[in-house]
């Protein structure tokens, strides 16, 4: 089992969530209540994404993803398969910003969420 830590990335077993896919990379936002929010790899304006460059995330494989600031994901450690990298200080404040401005997420997770991450 993978301990996971704030603004870590993983790969995260979504077999029972997500329909047609067994994996996604998921980027932790919340150690306290376990909540993720998962990569993309294509743009998908409706998911108010924040883009993640390639040229700072080996893991990317030379791809720019994107980030989907819409839905956040609860996952048991038991979910996460492996730690692949963290999130940077750059990318982490301008996630922030967008949790904060979020329409789709409620405020009580917002409020939880961006306490947690202030603090890094």
């Amino acid at each position: 089992m993978t301990t996971p830590i704030l603004l870590g990335v993983y790969v995260v077993d979504v077999k029972d969530m997500i329909r047609y896919r067994d994996t996604k990379y998921g980027v932790c936002v919340s150690v306290g209540t376990g909540r993720y929010l998962l990569i993309n790899t294509q743009h998908r304006g409706e998911y108010d994404e924040l883009m993640i460059r390639a040229s700072e995330y080996e893991f990317l494989n030379g791809v720019d993803r994107y980030l989907s600031c819409r839905q956040l994901f609860a996952f048991h450690p038991k979910k996460l398969i492996a730690k692949v990298g963290d999130l940077s200080s750059d990318d982490a404040k301008k996630l922030i910003a967008q949790i904060g401005t979020s329409r789709t997420i409620a405020k009580g997770d917002k409020f939880r969420i961006i306490s947690e991450l202030s603090k890094q």
